[in-house]
């Protein structure tokens, strides 16, 4: 009885373990932001953005994943022309930490040769920081902001294995905020700093609706368990 108890562990226990490592890699790419200023156009006014991924690979389906991004935002009316009389403007930056879940939809293996490729979707929760400044009405004056809070972050992408050490990944993903001020905009003119109280009361930003913002682009990692004999052992069998 003791004899079979331990073979089941070695069948269903071991392989498993086998499969849990951990990657570390870079990101780089695209970010742009959704709300007043731009209510619904992707990509429009995309800047520059980077960041760090840890990952841990549960298996071949199920990771866990940490992220560190920054990237500059903007938005300006006389791009969109939705409320072109307020001639709002804005640009500034945000930290977004991420902890998300992954989902491979094939089995998958940062260093094999046989599961190469796959699609995922990840999700989780997010703590993020910004700053910036922005101008209303014909851009008289600026008005620095800055904040902070929790957004829900989720989206899509391919993981692809390039060799024995490295990963490849493309991704999109949006942040889902809890605030309507990543632009900055208060929800009044009254609200702004040394307004003269000409336009008290009248709405400059749509409060009921929060902002977004988006992180696409490519990232690089690195298995780290990849020279362990164990995985050594476990990546031969993967590639027979």
């Amino acid at each position: 009885m003791r004899n079979i108890l331990i073979i089941t562990l070695m069948v269903f226990v071991v392989p498993a373990t086998y499969s849990q490592y951990s990657e570390v890699g870079v990101f780089g790419g695209g970010s742009f932001y959704n709300g007043d200023v731009n209510p619904g156009q992707q990509f429009l006014q995309t800047k520059p953005s980077f960041g760090a991924i840890y990952r841990y690979n549960l298996d071949t389906r199920l990771a866990a994943r940490f992220s560190a991004y920054r990237g500059s935002l903007a938005g300006n009316e006389s791009d969109i022309q939705v409320r072109p009389f307020r001639e709002a403007d804005f640009s500034g930056n945000v930290t977004d930490f991420s902890l998300l879940g992954e989902f491979n939809f094939l089995k998958y293996f940062t260093g094999s040769s046989k599961n190469v490729i796959t699609p995922f979707l990840f999700g989780g929760i997010s703590y993020h920081f910004y700053s910036g400044n922005y101008t209303v009405r014909e851009g008289n004056e600026q008005f620095e902001y800055s904040g902070s809070g929790f957004a829900l972050p989720f989206g899509i992408g391919v993981k692809y294995s390039l060799s024995e050490h490295f990963g490849l990944a493309a991704e999109w993903g949006y942040r889902k905020t809890f605030a309507d001020n990543i632009d900055g905009l208060p929800g009044t003119y009254d609200e702004l700093p040394g307004n003269d109280n000409s336009l008290q009361g009248v709405q400059l930003s749509n409060t009921a609706t929060n902002d977004w913002y988006s992180f696409a682009g490519l990232s690089l990692t690195l298995n780290l368990d990849i020279f362990k004999r164990e995985v050594c052992e476990d990546l031969q069998r993967k590639r027979k």
